[in-house]
């Protein structure tokens, strides 16, 4: 995308919204405020901010033409190189800014897939935002020619240049757009095979809000050595790593790709398989950065779980960074919030937390019986897979086990072996 040279030399930028009706004027401070952030991500100077008042986007310019002069100054007093608009625009808007203005103008939408293709680093990672990239430009290729129409048309000419050559690019846009997601089913397919691999696992996701400090956890929890930096979307891939060797049924860990309000259409779409993971989760850790709005991220992450149709997992709500608040703060927050878990993952204080995630599970478990006759003791492999083998007795009539698993461990079990005797016992844990 064409906006890669712009974030060069950190540029001065200005960003542009409108408050709309639906909108309270809070609402779009913390959503300007998290434009910023993604600015200064990229290493961009935001200089200033402007905000009309509409009751709707102006079908040709976005903003009213009334604010282009007032838009004008500020380009000139800041010497702003271009402008971000928090929302995104269609492709006669930005075309028709452009003009007017004499600047590069960007949309939310652009400077995400900006920050998602800076950090993509494995196969995966790349081919998903190349394909939301090409998705976002396929209806933004008429503006890019329609100059040339003007140029060289008239009386006699019945197709311009603009429109054989737009045909030509979304022809060759289409193609690879098609070849991405043959790349990605292949992928599918191998993250599938490694899914089935792991069916016998318990899967926990961490998911929140970008820079929250998932990946910090991850690290805490796990002894992993994932990437862990100081800005927005640092981590795009989904990591899993063993939660404790010794726990049966296994408990695995997932890293995932954090959220953020107004997350792109292009990109829900194009990551589906990185968000499969958390689809497919037990447990989510909902993480949450104490010292940055609170409240609106954990909104803002029900929300995107909402879309993602995985709003009804069981979630374990996580304040991390609680060392940024006094003893009254962290007081009020726990008043607030009486079920969730309070930690400082910078500092490896994620004790609560593990035992947090180990009581959740071992509440859900159910132990049973089971009789298993000595010519299908190969089998016993498979049992201490599914399940954690509490007794295991060799028997005249046979092999006695007591296991403890959750329900559907249990049930895979008793549908791959049939030929074992399994009797349901009562167990009453602490809470």
């Amino acid at each position: 995308m064409h906006e890669t040279l712009l974030f060069r030399n950190s540029p001065n930028v200005l960003l542009l919204a409108l408050h709309l009706p639906e909108k309270s004027r809070l609402d779009i401070d913390h959503s300007l405020q998290e434009l910023q952030a993604l600015s200064y991500s990229l290493g961009a100077v935001v200089c200033d901010a402007l905000v009309q008042q509409r009751d709707q986007p102006h079908p040709a310019f976005f903003f009213g033409k009334g604010k282009l002069g007032q838009i004008k100054d500020l380009i000139h007093k800041h010497s702003i190189s271009f402008l971000i608009t928090d929302g995104q625009l269609s492709p006669k808007q930005a075309q028709n800014l452009e003009k007017s203005l004499h600047k590069p103008v960007l949309d939310r939408t652009q400077l995400i897939l900006e920050i998602f293709g800076r950090n993509a680093r494995t196969r995966e990672a790349k081919l998903q935002i190349e394909l939301a990239q090409s998705e976002y430009l396929l209806p933004r290729l008429l503006g890019m020619w329609k100059h040339l129409d003007r140029e060289r048309g008239g009386i006699g000419v019945s197709r311009g240049t603009g429109e054989k050559q737009i045909e030509k690019d979304r022809q060759i846009l289409r193609r690879k757009i098609a070849h991405l997601k043959e790349d990605l089913q292949r992928v599918d397919r191998e993250r599938n095979n490694q899914k089935k691999r792991r069916s016998s696992c318990l899967q926990v996701s961490l998911v929140g809000y970008t820079n929250a400090g998932k990946s910090t956890i991850m690290n805490a929890l796990t002894n992993a050595d994932l990437l862990v930096e100081n800005k927005l979307f640092a981590t795009l891939d989904s990591t899993t790593r063993l939660l404790e060797e010794e726990s049966r049924p296994k408990i695995l860990l997932s890293d995932t790709v954090g959220f953020i309000r107004n997350l792109p259409h292009e990109l829900v779409a194009s990551f589906h398989s990185t968000l499969e993971t958390i689809r497919d989760a037990d447990l989510l850790l909902h993480v949450v950065d104490v010292g940055a709005e609170p409240e609106e991220h954990i909104k803002t992450t029900l929300a995107v779980l909402d879309e993602i149709q995985a709003v009804g997992i069981p979630k374990i709500l996580v304040f991390n960074k609680t060392d940024q608040l006094d003893l009254l703060e962290q007081a009020i927050l726990r008043r607030s919030y009486p079920e969730a878990v309070f930690i400082t993952a910078a500092k490896g204080e994620v004790t609560e937390l593990q035992e947090a995630i180990v009581n959740f599970f071992e509440r859900r478990m159910e132990t049973v019986q089971v009789l298993l006759d000595y010519q299908h003791s190969r089998r016993l492999a498979e049992i201490y897979e599914w399940s954690r083998v509490n007794k295991i007795d060799y028997r005249e009539e046979g092999i006695f086990l007591e296991l403890t698993s959750i329900p559907s461990n249990l049930k895979h079990l008793r549908h791959h072996l049939p030929e074992a005797q399994f009797e349901q016992i009562q167990l009453t844990l602490p809470n």
